[in-house]
Parts: structure tokens; sequence; C-alpha cells
């Protein structure tokens, strides 16, 4: 299990435990004081199942306006809104809608650096930006309970405890959203703490610029590479070996990675999996089979083996088809791994699909010719290409 995974864990724990603490005891007194007079004990759990409902759409509301609100302020562009799976975004300066994941506890803002911004785009406002609306609404939500949780009307007393509940929940967004640490989606807090070196601020802006130009279909995007390691520069040169991969220029891929890879404790399990993915796919395919091996076993340790064949992506996929393959010989984990593909292969970004499937198939390829009967190259991947949907053009 990997750090971010438990970390998360814990932290679920911990939001657990204060909601099972506020219940037994604020929202008890409340229950024994209200209950009767409110038609029963259903009337009840229904009045509560309301205030986490209107808890969770209101303060996922709450956060997003936060975001953008602090986007603005810090020089960014909007380039998509997301609540709870609902996203709106911006195609051909038309605003659009559609169901979709997305990397949070309950949204996400994602932006853009403005082109024509004077100064660096500063992040700090839009990762703050989340608490200090929260510390309003909280503000509200003591102001309302302190004048209406004591008087002698129902309606008022239970919309104190309405508008607390909400503010709690609130609470358990936010407490996900500020620890500084990885987690299983990515924070505002480990965010912040990382773009307070200033390298790493022009990283994130960097990623931000590199990662929208590749989902638009844009083609031999600049990207700048790093020597100082964190997740955000390691992204930036997983995305630049990603461009030298296509052009099979592996001996400088290489270097990228090792650098990543030298930075181990600098960045999470997850971006290190991937380099390491990496590097082993580019031994394997490109050196003599018993160089590869003895690289495989000198330097790649159990555990993260185990890493790889639990990777659900192209990169893990592809390299753990080849250590499977032509290092432990296993028709069966081949088989494995390929039953995996075609779930991966969709969930890859769009602008990823082509360089993956032609490293897929250089990998299935690789393994035919050491085990012929085995027969692989049936599984290889049809990538077609989609056209581009040519811009209308205006009256």
């Amino acid at each position: 299990m990997r750090k971010e995974d438990v970390s998360g864990i814990i932290v679920y724990v911990l939001i657990l435990a204060v909601a099972v603490v506020f219940g037994l005891t604020v929202l008890r007194e409340h229950a024994t004081a209200v209950t009767e007079d409110m038609g029963g004990t259903f009337v009840y759990i229904i009045y509560i199942f309301g205030a986490i409902l209107a808890g969770v759409l209101f303060n996922s509301i709450l956060f997003e306006m936060a975001h953008i609100t602090g986007a603005k302020i810090g020089r960014y562009e909007i380039v998509s809104v997301n609540i709870l799976g609902l996203l709106w975004y911006k195609e051909e300066s038309k605003t659009k809608f559609k169901f979709s994941g997305y990397d949070g506890l309950t949204g996400e803002t994602r932006i853009l650096p403005k082109k024509d911004a004077k100064k660096e785009p500063n992040p700090s406002p839009y990762l703050l930006f989340g608490t200090l609306f929260y510390m309003i609404e909280l503000t509200a939500a003591i102001v309302v309970f302190t004048l209406f949780s004591q008087s002698e009307a129902l309606a008022l007393k239970n919309i104190a405890y309405f508008l607390l509940i909400m503010a709690v929940l609130g609470g358990m967004i936010l407490l996900y959203n500020i620890l500084p640490i990885k987690l299983d989606a990515t924070t505002d807090g480990y965010r912040m703490r990382m773009t307070t070196n200033a390298a790493n601020k022009i990283a994130f802006n960097e990623l931000l610029r590199v990662e929208y130009a590749i989902s638009q279909g844009e083609e031999n995007v600049e990207i700048a590479t790093f020597t100082e390691i964190s997740n955000f520069t390691a992204e930036l040169n997983l995305n630049k070996v990603y461009v030298l991969l296509d052009k099979k220029e592996f001996e400088e891929a290489e270097k990228l990675i090792d650098i990543i890879i030298e930075g181990k404790e600098k960045v999470s399990e997850k971006v290190f999996i991937r380099a390491r993915c990496q590097k082993i796919y580019i031994n394997i395919i490109t050196k003599p089979l018993e160089e590869a091996r003895k690289f495989y076993d000198e330097q790649v340790p159990m555990a993260e083996r185990r890493d790889i064949s639990n990777d659900r992506s192209m990169v893990g996929i592809r390299t753990y088809l080849l250590m499977s393959g032509l290092l432990d010989g296993s028709k069966s984990e081949c088989l494995y791994a390929i039953n995996n593909a075609g779930k991966c292969f969709n969930n890859t970004p769009k602008q990823r699909r082509k360089v993956e499937a032609d490293l897929f198939n250089d990998a299935i390829d690789k393994i035919d010719q050491l085990h012929p009967t085995w027969k692989l190259s049936e599984y290889h991947i049809e990538y077609v290409e989609q056209p581009v949907k040519e811009k209308k053009k205006k009256k």
C-alpha cells in the first residue's frame, strides 16, 4: 500500500471521528430536545439527511467559488469547473457542460496562467481562498447558532442546528483539503507546501500550461525540464519523456528519468513508480536481454515490482508486460497485463493514446520475437487517430 493511501485512510478516519463525536454530543442533545415535537424519529432522520445533503452541496459550490475568485486574483484564466462530477468548461469560446471525474474530494477548478499577465501568476490566492471562504461561512453559522439555538421557537432552533451541521461538514472537507500532505487526491494544502519554493511556483505554472496545451491537441509543445526535483518538476520531466519516447530518443529520455529516480524522497510514490516504469521499459526495449535482466535484478526491489504490477496506467501495463514476458517468462502474466490494457488505454488522455499504442505494440513485438508460439501479436492496440474538428468560421 502506497504512503498516499495510508495517509488518506488516516485522514478519513479522523474525519469520521469528528463526525461521530459531533453526532454523539451536539446532535444527540438536539435530538433529545426536539424529536418528539418534530413528529418522531423518522422525521428527525430526514432532517439530518437534508442538512448533510445541503452541507455537501453548499460547501462544494463554496470551495469552487473560492478557487475561481482566488485564481482570478492570482492572474489565472479558468479552464473548467467541476462540482461533484458536474463539469463546466470552455470550448471555442463557448461554455459547455458534461459529466466528468475530478481530482479532489468534492470538486476541481482547473486554471491556466494568463498569457498577458505582467507578473508571474501567483497560485497562493487560488490555494488559500477556500480557507478564507470557509471562515466566513463558519463565522456566519456561529452567529446564527448563538442567536437561535436557545430560542423557544422550534423552527429557529432547527435552523440553527441545520446551519451548524452544514458548517461542520464544510470543516471536514476543509480539513481534508488543507493538510500539507499527498493524499489520494491532490489537495490545496499539498500544492501550497510545494509552491512556497520559488522554483516550484514556476514549475507549477509551467505544468498548467503544458498540460493544457497537450490536452488541446497542440503539437510540438515546448516543455521546460528541471534538475531540481519536486512533484511538479518531476511531472514536467515525465511529460518531456513522452515527447522523447515518441521520437525514440531513449537515451535523452533516460537522463530525465534518472533525475527523478535520484530524487525519490522528494516525489510521491505514484510519480516515482511511473518514472521507474519508464526506466525499466527503456532498458528492456533497447538493451540486450541479459543486460536488462542484470539491471532488473540489482536495482528493482520486490516492493517496486509489486507496485508496478498493480499500477493501472498504460506505462505500468506495458512495463509489466515486458517484465513478465522477457524477464519472468510468464505467458499468463502477460495475458493478465493485456486484459487490463483496454480499460487503461481508454482512460489514457487522448493526446497520449498514439504514443502509448506505439509503445505497447513495441512491447508486444519484443516478446513475440522471443516467444513466437505465444502469438501475442494478435493483441496489438489498433489506434485510429480522430480527425481534428474544423473551427467554424465567424460570419
